[in-house]
């Protein structure tokens, strides 16, 4: 049985549970949504698409790849989603871009992780990040563990007015909140011009000038150049006290292109 779980994260937090999930199941490859978005690998029997909540629904970036991604109709497919408030109905409307798509979305679950969202402010305190993991570690674990038997009509969604404003949230953050997001970015007198930035960004949005970041509009808003900035440079809006924050098992190599 084939098995390929695609991964998309800027902090780190989706990629170790997409982690975790590929050690449990036998044979699965994991693979980066910005690699395969533009080139897309065979079906898999199984099918695991792990990415954060943006505003109760599913990143840009991860909507495209659904749009082309290649699966059959008895491909079984699930979804971990990655989540610091309440990831609301985002299950539901990637259940819905599947189902467009004609096929369908058997399972899925929600992990809560750390806040590292800067618009709303600081990561939270290392004591608590350390918390928030372990109770995340013990859910994926969980959740590996249902895996091994795929099942089919499990979804863990929100409840309450999170579930009933999901859809209005989301399109007003995709067409309106998130467009042109990175002209909030700066890189404050700390950048020493190593160039981090701009090779951990999974979609090129940053171009290196006169040993400084400019951000060229495309931004998928993962702040992966702001918690990654060895230097912790980039700024966004006025903000330079921001707490950053990446994933314990995580490193920069894990973003970096292969050499």
């Amino acid at each position: 049985m084939s098995a390929k779980i695609y991964w998309f994260s800027g902090s780190g937090n989706s990629l170790a549970v997409a982690r975790m999930l590929a050690e449990k199941l036998p044979d699965a490859e994991l693979i980066p949504v910005a690699e395969a978005v533009n080139n897309q690998p065979e079906a898999a029997d199984v099918i695991g698409i792990v990415c954060p909540v943006y505003a109760w629904g599913p990143p840009a970036l991860v909507v495209r790849f659904i749009r082309k991604m290649k699966a059959s109709p008895d491909s079984y497919i699930f979804t971990v989603m990655t989540f610091a408030g309440s990831q609301g109905g985002a299950p539901l409307l990637l259940r819905g871009m599947l189902q467009d798509r004609g096929l369908d979305l058997h399972a899925a679950w929600g992990v809560k992780m750390p806040e590292n969202f800067p618009p709303l402010g600081s990561a939270p305190a290392p004591k608590k990040q350390n918390e928030i993991n372990g109770s995340a570690d013990e859910k994926i674990a969980q959740i590996a563990e249902e895996l091994q038997t795929l099942p089919r009509g499990s979804y863990e969604v929100s409840g309450g007015i999170w579930k009933i404003f999901s859809k209005i949230m989301y399109l007003s953050f995709r067409y309106f909140l998130s467009h042109r997001a990175d002209r909030f970015f700066r890189a404050d007198s700390n950048c020493n011009g190593c160039g981090l930035c701009a090779e951990v960004c999974p979609v090129g949005d940053i171009e290196m000038v006169d040993g400084k970041p400019e951000w060229k509009g495309r931004c998928e808003q993962c702040y992966a150049c702001f918690h990654w900035c060895p230097q912790n440079a980039v700024q966004y809006g006025r903000s330079t006290k921001v707490r950053r924050y990446h994933h314990p098992r995580v490193s920069i190599a894990d973003f970096q292109p292969q050499k």
